[in-house]
């Protein structure tokens, strides 16, 4: 090599050694990761308890003018139900037996539930649970919650999957806790300008940034689990509504004895 040729080399690397030290004075990155902070625990406030139907496979819940709607699973016990603030069932239409109902919720002006393998949205009538129309779209199907002018939904793994009225997938969101996938996203509540979701076979519900898909804060429901004392390892935490006016939430699981009436600490 000779003396041009190891001068120019030189001259590079100071040019490279330069360039970095102010782009990290600048605030820029130097091939170093964002350090992520771990959300936040916190414990629900326990203010009231119903009581809830031990026959009722818990796949969606959601709070609407004064009554809780519950979506129920399974093959030939799937339902779509609505409840009074006592807990008591006013009403209640079977599913088809060859549908498994998961997610519930309200939009516009219609209750809208989904089903797991089947493809399948049955929109019904808010006051008397009629049929008015069903939607379709692929995929599995799992929780089902709604802002004001989208769909918000899950099938198991780390994406929520925004849809426009007509069911169409409009946007995806990946949700990762701690920087990393969260998967088997389920139940589903939009409330407050958040998402909250329960997670399978988890005592946890995580509150998710709808921009970011970052859960922001983690809600420690097993103090709740414990009390419910599930017979079962299948009897797990499923079903979250919001009750606006109030600002309580209702937390219930599959074939739980409780729903539980809880507040959350503000921001």
């Amino acid at each position: 090599m000779d003396n041009s040729t190891r001068i120019r080399k030189i001259a590079v690397a100071i040019a490279a050694v330069s360039l970095f030290e102010w782009n990290v004075s600048c605030g820029g990155k130097a091939d170093t990761q964002q350090q992520v902070v771990a959300p936040p625990h916190l414990l629900p406030v326990l203010t009231d308890s119903l009581p809830h139907d031990t026959t009722s496979f818990t796949q969606g819940l959601f709070f609407s003018k004064n009554r809780l709607y519950e979506s129920i699973g399974l093959y030939g016990k799937s339902t779509i139900r609505q409840l009074d603030t006592t807990g008591t069932v006013l009403l209640s239409r079977p599913v088809d037996e060859q549908f498994f109902a998961e997610g519930c919720t309200f939009f516009g002006s219609s209750v809208y539930q989904i089903t797991w393998q089947q493809q399948r949205c049955f929109v019904y009538s808010p006051e008397e649970l009629l049929p008015v129309d069903t939607l379709q779209y692929t995929g599995e199907g799992w929780g089902l919650s709604a802002n004001d002018s989208q769909f918000i939904m899950s099938n198991g793994s780390d994406t929520l999957y925004f849809r426009n009225s007509r069911f169409e997938i409009v946007r995806k969101l990946p949700v990762t806790n701690d920087g990393a996938p969260l998967e088997r996203l389920n139940e589903l509540e939009y409330a407050r300008g958040y998402i909250y979701a329960n997670v399978w076979f988890s005592d946890f519900i995580f509150e998710i940034d709808p921009e970011t898909g970052a859960v922001e804060r983690i809600i420690d429901c097993s103090e709740l689990v414990a009390r419910e004392a599930p017979a079962s390892d299948e009897q797990v935490l499923n079903g979250i509504a919001y009750h606006e006016a109030a600002n309580r939430f209702f937390l219930t699981g599959k074939n739980w004895k409780h729903i539980f009436i809880v507040t959350l600490p503000e921001r």
